[in-house]
């Protein structure tokens, strides 16, 4: 995506959408996110770029819910990828349209297909489609391997996806794990305090300009990409 108001964007409407869907199929009737989107700072080196596909490659081997990513039937690009495909399709329904027509008396659904197109990692965006594919084939290849190696070494096997599907949404795991959000992705350490410094360096600009903002002044100037704080409640100065 092309800028931070972008991806804002994107992310509220997918996961607003998703909430009222899975809350309409589950009876969901509280909060459905743990915590706010965050979006971590990427290195640009190719090591890392690898390393961010594989950790999302991997979700559902990792925890132990498929030996395969391709296994996977919750929504993913991966077996597209592994074919060499640059799109996705799904349906998607028109709720509000469906809400209307509710309104007048009839039920009625309204789907559309839309499409999705993947785009290659930076790094791999100069080569040739075929190597592309040969990447990711390679690379759920190797997941297989490790998926199966963790396995033979714990004793235990993938739940599996008709036992993942027997899941009962409200049932709640005794304890969560939770760790905060890494701020920055950068195995180098060089490349890790270049991209820290300047986000710290953009922070302290954000911080700068928003108390200017408070104080009343009018020119204030943000940084390419930023979101302006809203300006504070103002009473009623009418006479009493």
């Amino acid at each position: 995506m092309s800028s931070a108001k972008q991806v804002s964007l994107f992310v509220n409407y997918l996961k607003a959408n998703l909430a009222k869907e899975l809350g309409r199929l589950h009876d969901w009737r509280e909060h459905l996110w743990g915590r706010r989107y965050h979006s971590a700072s990427p290195s640009d080196a190719e090591h890392d770029q690898i390393a961010r596909f594989l950790y999302i490659l991997t979700n559902g081997c990792k925890e132990k819910l498929v030996a395969s990513p391709l296994d996977w039937r919750g929504v993913t690009s991966a077996p597209a990828l592994y074919r060499g495909e640059t799109t996705l399709q799904g349906t998607w329904f028109d709720r509000t349209a469906q809400y209307r027509a509710m309104k007048r008396g009839h039920y009625e659904l309204f789907p559309s297909t839309e499409t999705v197109h993947l785009t290659p990692l930076p790094f791999l965006q100069q080569r040739s489609a075929g190597e592309q594919r040969q990447f990711v084939v390679d690379a759920t290849r190797q997941l297989e391997r490790e998926t199966a190696q963790m396995h033979e070494d714990e004793g235990t096997t993938p739940l599996g996806v008709e036992a993942i599907l027997r899941q009962k949404p409200h049932n709640k795991p005794k304890a969560f794990k939770s760790s905060p959000a890494p701020i920055i992705h950068a195995a180098d350490p060089d490349d890790f305090w270049t991209i820290y410094n300047a986000r710290q360096a953009k922070v302290a600009a954000y911080r700068t300009a928003a108390e200017c903002l408070k104080r009343g002044e009018t020119d204030v100037r943000f940084l390419e990409g930023c979101f302006p704080p809203r300006l504070p409640f103002v009473e009623s100065q009418a006479p009493t």
